[in-house]
Order: structure tokens, then C-alpha cells, then sequence
């Protein structure tokens, strides 16, 4: 069963998201970046409003993966309550140094996702070392916000490929990336764990405009509902983020 993710800035867009239903609350900040992050004060004012009424991530920022910067910005935003903690990889590939973090991290109770970016991924992915590091799930992204969508940059068959092959290491595998309504029944039959959305749920599809009630809605009413709630508990087996 595939989950819906929605993107939110501000408390006010975490409850236009759960009035919708949405399955999953992600924390960031669009205008810092690919994977911008929000100030520590506000992911902890959305945790708190989300209350648990559904499982909440949040991005780090576009760190880099070096092991000090990336260690402390991990830290810093799962101090806030965040269910799950999500990695960009903007090198190609995880490194060494920076898996050694991540597997730290994931050994203290940290559930870490890590996210690829369709334009900079270094292909295959080494989904098997990021199992050993304990990580909770993958996602597939965009590093270029004004591209197209995933599905203009990547065929169905790499896509495909990137879902199996995370399965086949035990993780759940995400999209995301510029989705809009047109990509979610083609990207529904390749039967993701979770389909990720920011743009296509604002005003005027525009990322950094707010959230709209009306097109959460509508993404919502396009991914059916999963038929139980989503739990957690360490390491959390959900859909990655």
C-alpha cells in the first residue's frame, strides 16, 4: 500500500495536511534548499501539533556528508521529537565517513531515511550497506526543483529498478520529486511505499507558496487510503520517507 507524504513549512500546513488525511507529515523549509530545513523551534511546535495522529520527518538541510557537520545537524532535528530524521545524498553516493555517522546514529534509536537525487545518484545503489547501517528506508528525489518532475528525468524502468532493489535489502523505497497529479497513477502501479508531495499541494503548484487545502485534497483523494494505521517502533518499519 502506498502512503502520502505532505511536505509542510508551519503548523498551520501540518493541520491542512491532516485535515486531508495525509499518511505522513515531512518537516522542511523549501526556500532553504532542495531539503531545507526549519528552525528546531518550529519542527518541535509541528511535532507537538501533530501529536502523534500520524508519523512526522523532517529534513536536515542540504548538508554536506562530512561526518561533523552532518553528525550534529542529524542530532539537532531528532532532539526535536521527529519520528524520522532524512539524509540527502548530494555526493552520488554515501560515504564511508558519512555511513559510519548514519550507523551511529541508527544504533542510538535514530530512524534515519536516506534520500537520492535522481540527477546525482551514482547508479546502483549500495542499498545493501545502507541496511547494514540500520537505516529505516530510501526515497528517490530531484535536485532540481524547475526540471520536470521524476518521471520526466528518470524512466519507469530505472524507477522500478531503485523500488526492487531497495526491497530486496529489506527497505522500503519513496518517490518524490516535482510530482504532480498527472505522475501518481502511472507511479502508483509501480507500487512505492510512499509518494511525496510539496509543489502539487500549493498554491498555484509553486513550492515555496502555502499549502492548499483543496489540493491536498485532491492528491489525497488520488492515493487510496492504507487500511491500518501506520505504528511505530524502534528500529520503525513504515514507509520510507
Amino acid at each position: 500500500m502506498t502512503r502520502m507524504l505532505a511536505s509542510v513549512a508551519n503548523v498551520r500546513e501540518a493541520e491542512i495536511a491532516l485535515a486531508a488525511g495525509v499518511d505522513i507529515i515531512d518537516i522542511k523549509d523549501p526556500s532553504r534548499g532542495v531539503l531545507g530545513a526549519v528552525a528546531p523551534t518550529v519542527a518541535r511546535a509541528i511535532v507537538r501539533h501533530v501529536a502523534g495522529r500520524c508519523p512526522t520527518s523532517a529534513t536536515i538541510g542540504d548538508c554536506p556528508m562530512q561526518g561533523g557537520p552532518l553528525g550534529k545537524a542529524i542530532d539537532d532535528m531528532a532532539a526535536t521529537g521527529v519520528d524520522i530524521v532524512k539524509v540527502g545524498v548530494f555526493a552520488g553516493a554515501v560515504s564511508l565517513e558519512a555511513l559510519d555517522v548514519v550507523c551511529c546514529r541508527t544504533r542510538a534509536g535514530t530512524a534515519i531515511v536516506v534520500v537520492y537525487f535522481a540527477e546525482l545518484a551514482a547508479w546502483p545503489v549500495d542499498f545493501a550497506a545502507l541496511a547494514r547501517a540500520g537505516v529505516t528506508g530510501v526515497m528517490l528525489d530531484t535536485a532540481e526543483k524547475t526540471g520536470g518532475s521524476l518521471r520526466s528525468i528518470l524512466k519507469e524502468e530505472t524507477l522500478m529498478q531503485f523500488i526492487r532493489g531497495a526491497r530486496r535489502a529489506g527497505l522500503p523505497a519513496g518517490l518524490a520529486g516535482s510530482l504532480q497529479v498527472a505522475d501518481i497513477a502511472p507511479l502508483l502501479r509501480l507500487q512505492p511505499d510512499t509518494l511525496g508531495f510539496r509543489g502539487a499541494l500549493c498554491r498555484g503548484r509553486q513550492r515555496k507558496q502555502a499549502i492548499d487545502g483543496r489540493a491536498v485534497r485532491r492528491v489525497r483523494a488520488m492515493i487510496p487510503l492504507a487500511p491500518v494505521p501506520v505504528t511505530l517502533r524502534p528500529p520503525i518499519n513504515i514507509s520510507a520517507m
